[in-house]
């Protein structure tokens, strides 16, 4: 409703078999559902407005409409415009602030898609669109329909700020995106922690547990939120289990050797199970134990793909992190 006379609804499509003698000009005319005069489409088939539209009034027009080749004798057809008249955008978008955590393997990251920017509007039939601040459009796009965002080029490790715009046509929202790009070095892989979560999809992991099993960790390892942080997220076998690979990095100068980090987490398994309301399978350093040698005769690797990366986004977090893989090799 309320758009201005002359508007236009829409164009109309016409094909024809015939030879062009035959065929255009084409003569539309509207046989029924325009008793107000409201509409009228010229002979290119577009269909416009005569009058301002108000829902109040009337919501709905069925138009019938004929179109007419230039045969001798002319033959025609039928086709039914269905329009509904909505109403007019009255509420302002809303959009999510989001933080983006990529995992690079080197000092910079290569690229792809990163996240996906959540936007809500109440007026039901309103189209949001995306931009991007032009000052970052040489390292990051936006999907101008879909929130999608991409990340162009190879990008140093550290931070980048951006600002987000969604609008419907009439009011604009902004928001904040964070994204974080994270050096992991082989030593930190060495020093890596995986833990095994059964039952749980990565997107569900980050939306819905991340946060409380990182302040948790926090509590029962004695370091700060931010040093614990996801290595890689990927399915474990069965697919419908979830492989953990955490990084838990120096606090100070008070760095506590793997083992006492491994056997803290492990008695804290079943507080761990009641806070977070899932299941732990497994929490493993070595996979050393389960070869048959002595432990120092056995070499253990965790190396990462950076081929294969995978965005894992919510509304308000995304990861972006290479696949691991485990190895261990009896030498005796």
């Amino acid at each position: 409703e309320n758009k201005p006379i002359g508007f236009s609804v829409l164009q109309l499509v016409v094909t024809d078999k015939d030879s062009s003698h035959n065929g255009p000009p084409f003569l539309f005319t509207i046989l029924s559902g325009n008793e107000e005069n409201t509409f009228q489409i010229n002979q290119q088939g577009v269909l416009t407005t005569t009058a301002a539209l108000n829902r109040k009034v009337r919501d709905h027009y069925l138009l019938h409409v004929k179109v007419a080749d230039n045969g001798k004798p002319p033959l025609s057809s039928l086709t039914y415009v269905d329009i509904r008249v909505i109403e007019e955008s009255i509420y302002s978008p809303a959009i999510l602030p989001l933080e983006i955590f990529i995992t690079a393997f080197g000092e910079e990251y290569s690229g792809g898609v990163i996240g996906k920017i959540h936007a809500t509007d109440q007026d039901v039939y309103d189209t949001l669109t995306y931009s991007l601040d032009p000052k970052m459009e040489s390292f990051f796009s936006v999907s101008s329909t879909g929130g999608k965002l991409i990340a162009h080029k190879r990008l140093d490790v550290g931070q980048y700020l951006l600002n987000v715009t969604v609008t419907d046509g009439k009011f604009t929202a902004a928001a904040d995106i964070t994204v974080h790009i994270r050096q992991i070095t082989q030593d930190m892989l060495n020093h890596s922690i995986a833990i095994r979560f059964a039952n749980l999809a990565p997107e569900e992991f980050i939306g819905d547990y991340w946060r409380n099993f990182q302040r948790a960790l926090r509590n029962i390892l004695g370091v700060r939120r931010n040093d614990i942080q996801i290595v890689s997220l990927q399915p474990s076998d069965p697919s419908s289990n979830l492989d953990v690979l955490l990084n838990i990095e120096k606090s100070g100068s008070s760095q506590h050797p793997m083992r006492i980090l491994l056997h803290k987490i492990n008695s804290s398994v079943p507080d761990l199970e009641e806070i977070l309301g899932v299941r732990i399978i497994d929490v493993f350093h070595k996979l050393c134990a389960g070869l048959d040698c002595p432990l120092k005769f056995c070499e253990e690797k965790v190396t990462v793909d950076e081929n294969i990366m995978s965005t894992h986004s919510t509304a308000r977090l995304s990861f972006v992190t290479p696949r691991h893989h485990r190895t261990a090799v009896c030498l005796c």
